[in-house]
């Protein structure tokens, strides 16, 4: 089984390709934003040790099947699922696996056009002061202004409609191949300025030293969920990703260079934020506010803080790109495999997301205290973005990760995996992912899950 089906021939242009993009799609604000605050909440060190374990055990081995499913069942993840089921003599209701991570990235990506906005008003902000020496952006303000918040929603969206619609080669890997080398000198040059704070010391201590007495239960559930949502898996993109790979492409080399990528981009973040973070005598555990917020101090309490801002949150926003490009691409899949051209397909998901990224943008101000599930005690006190974001991080998408491992583990045979993912079929290797699959990370993600179910 290789060559999937539901991708008109499309390939990617090289190895190289899939790399870029795969690893771009898992870089996003999930390393830049979210690692950087889990980590200064939940003890630095003791964090980052958690979250590698946690990404080599339970992310590596799902890429891996993802991909592989992918490559065997087509780009689009349903039918992909579905296919490799039915050539097993498995039941078609597996591709449930598929639609969970199709709803998964939906949802996902209606919220996600509006926290990219907040990166395109931050980088537009920042080039602006350059410009005319105004002031830094107020985040709560911004918060507080719908308008603002529909018109920067808007400009992401539009900014990803623009790549898609000119397809895989012509758009993803067009934009890919820009904004990937970009991200990459940029991320080393902030380094490189970091290097030279003097909270950088203290920066590299609080982000390497492990501290037994900092972990606690919550924070190995935040590092395993962080985890799970930073490699991609269960949002059914890597499946689409492996829909245009060739069949001569060594899987687990290929997800093992991503998962390393990714974490290592996460590191570096680490190292570039924190140093700016302790040199101006700014508090690590700032949460959510730390990228939006307290960098912005940071940098306005710096020499040529003003370029350092600009730089940063052009970085920012190239990163929220190139991983909601990877959500949009999906979506173009399952729609030419229906039949339907991307045009047509973009016009009509693109005002659906629009709509209800409203929802989102309402959720910071006019409809801050709404509660449309209140009777639901999972949802009591969710407004309509914190709804969206339970149904996805806290069902969905560990939900179709775990189905994924047992599909992966006990439901399709070893010899067939050995054909799907390239390793022969007595290796150590294959046994070991097998293992994993079958064992630990169902039982971590029944965990995760059953942690999300009861808020």
């Amino acid at each position: 089984m290789s060559g999937g089906a539901d991708t008109d021939g499309k390939r990617w242009s090289s190895r190289l390709m899939f790399l870029i993009a795969a690893i771009g799609f898992a870089v996003g604000l999930g390393n830049l934003w979210r690692f950087p605050y889990l980590a200064g909440q939940n003890g630095g060190g003791a964090f980052v040790l958690l979250y590698i374990v946690a990404v080599f055990i339970i992310g590596l081995p799902l890429v891996i099947a993802e991909v592989a499913v992918g490559r065997a069942g087509g780009a689009n993840p349903a039918r992909a699922w579905r296919k490799v089921a039915e050539i097993q003599g498995a039941s078609p209701w597996w591709s449930v696996i598929g639609y969970l991570g199709i709803v998964a990235s939906f949802l996902v990506v209606s919220f996600y056009c509006v926290i990219g906005g907040w990166t395109l008003a931050f980088a537009c902000n920042a080039v602006s002061m350059l410009a005319s020496g105004g002031g830094p952006l107020d985040f709560g303000g911004l918060l507080a202004d719908p308008l603002a918040l529909t018109g920067w929603q808007a400009a992401f969206l539009l900014a990803n409609l623009a790549i898609i619609r000119l397809g895989l080669e012509k758009g993803v890997e067009r934009a890919m191949a820009v904004m990937m080398p970009l991200l990459l000198v940029t991320l080393l040059g902030l380094l490189a300025f970091a290097l030279f704070q003097p909270g950088f010391a203290r920066a590299a201590t609080f982000l390497f030293s492990f501290d037994p007495a900092l972990v606690t239960w919550d924070s190995v559930m935040k590092a395993v969920g962080h985890a799970f949502f930073s490699v991609g898996v269960g949002a059914a993109v890597l499946v689409t990703y492996g829909g245009y790979l060739g069949p001569e492409e060594k899987i687990g080399r290929l997800a093992a260079i991503i998962v390393v990528a990714q974490t290592i981009v996460a590191l570096l973040a680490g190292l570039i934020i924190f140093p700016f973070v302790f040199t101006a005598g700014l508090d690590p555990s700032e949460g959510p506010t730390l990228l939006f917020v307290t960098m912005q101090a940071a940098f306005a309490a710096l020499p040529g803080g003003a370029w350092l801002a600009a730089v940063f949150f052009i970085l920012v926003a190239m990163a929220a790109l190139t991983s909601s490009i990877a959500l949009f691409e999906m979506l173009a899949a399952i729609g030419e495999a229906r039949g339907i051209a991307r045009g047509r397909l973009l016009g009509g998901a693109g005002a659906a997301l629009w709509a209800i990224g409203l929802g989102t943008v309402f959720s910071f101000n006019l409809a801050a205290d709404w509660h449309p599930l209140q009777r639901v005690p999972l949802f009591a006190g969710a407004n309509f973005f914190g709804v969206l974001d339970i149904v996805t991080s806290a069902i969905a998408m560990p939900l179709g990760g775990l189905l994924a491992a047992i599909f992966a583990g006990w439901i399709v045979p070893r010899e067939s995996w050995a054909a799907l993912i390239g390793w022969p079929q007595q290796s150590k290797a294959l046994g070991a992912w097998l293992l994993v699959l079958r064992v630990p990370v169902p039982l971590i993600l029944i965990v995760t899950l059953a942690r999300g179910l009861m808020g």
